[in-house]
């Protein structure tokens, strides 16, 4: 048989030092690149954490602060962190928090300074760190940028900046993950060991997800990183898609967005992707798993975690569908009928 060509996308991460304690190494990186004056991008409720504080007691160097950052990184935010940026005269960026904190900082460079360095410490699992694009929102819609230049050059995995994270944005940035995870296996063009990276990090975060121990939290954030191995070359899935259209719109959180789209998305997938769908299976429960498992197990995962929830309970309905199905990207034939049913469930 002969291979046709394909082209693995490496994006420039230069490192990613993980373990418990790993934060104390940010003064060394950077004395090692000669930087003098980061910018540190975070949100209001993780810079008032014990965590953020040791972090900055660890930088022997002055630093601006900017902690304003909210959910779903709202451009005019982001604005203003630029001018922070600017005025003060960084030369890099901190980016300590979640997903919308992470993206901030690309967001940031992206417009100003492609070329500034940005050290990414993740407090949930979104696995924005791992990725060249940025979601921002701007009059209620999610909009993004994509470039490899404003992949983070650092991230720090260190579980002690997680154990201050609320549980629920905990367990539903997990299930983010877990979608991250699922829209890798079923594409034809991803790679072997992206499959089996993304394999691997469903159960991982079976396994761990429920657990409040540091090595818990550790398993898990690098089951974010396995998760999103091959983020340059793989499609965004149908779950994350509609995620992001009712996320910005209806200001529901990213992780919840997956919460309530990934059960009835995978529904779906055990008819079109059934031996996908068979592997998902049975890397959640460790044993050999029929296809038809795999939704009633992620939903069961959802339920352990104490994750029940309804679309109507965000105030969706009927009356959303042709918005969201104005917005949708690369729409096949059964989208339609998916967005009905997800929709019009009470």
């Amino acid at each position: 048989m002969v291979q046709l060509i394909d082209t693995f996308n490496y994006l420039p991460i230069d490192r990613v030092i993980y373990g418990q304690g790993s934060v104390a190494r940010i003064h060394e990186i950077l004395e090692s690149e000669k930087l003098k004056n980061p910018l540190i991008l975070t949100g209001r409720s993780v810079s008032s954490t014990e965590g953020f504080k040791k972090i900055l007691d660890s930088i022997h160097c002055d630093f601006e602060l900017y902690n304003q950052i909210s959910q779903h990184s709202p451009m005019e935010e982001i604005e203003h962190a630029i001018e922070t940026y600017r005025n003060a005269r960084c030369d890099c960026i901190i980016s300590i928090g979640g997903g919308s904190v992470i993206d901030s900082g690309k967001v940031l460079r992206y417009y100003f300074n492609a070329e500034s360095k940005q050290i990414a410490i993740p407090t949930t699992l979104s696995a924005a760190e791992f990725s060249h694009i940025a979601g921002f929102s701007s009059g209620g819609e999610k909009q993004g940028v994509r470039d490899k230049k404003i992949t983070p050059w650092c991230v720090i995995l260190d579980p002690q900046m997680t154990m201050e994270t609320p549980k629920r944005l905990w367990v539903t940035s997990g299930i983010r993950a877990l979608d991250h995870c699922i829209e890798t296996v079923i594409h034809e063009n991803i790679s072997a060991i992206a499959k089996i990276a993304a394999f691997k990090a469903i159960g991982m975060l079976a396994r761990n997800l429920n657990s409040d121990t540091e090595q818990a939290h550790l398993e898990c954030q690098i089951a974010s990183w396995y998760s999103y191995f091959q983020v340059y070359d793989s499609p965004m899935g149908i779950s994350h898609n509609i995620g992001k259209i009712i996320g910005a719109k209806y200001e529901i959180p990213h992780g919840i967005t997956s919460c309530l789209t990934l059960p009835l998305v995978v529904k779906y997938y055990e008819k079109y992707y059934p031996e996908e769908m068979g592997k998902v299976a049975s890397a959640i429960t460790g044993k050999d798993e029929d296809p038809e498992n795999a939704a009633f197990l992620i939903q069961e995962l959802l339920d352990t975690l104490d994750l029940k929830m309804k679309i109507s309970d965000y105030g969706l309905g009927e009356n959303a569908i042709p918005y969201v199905m104005s917005k949708l990207k690369n729409k096949e034939p059964w989208h339609e009928e998916l967005v009905k049913e997800l929709l019009t469930r009470k």
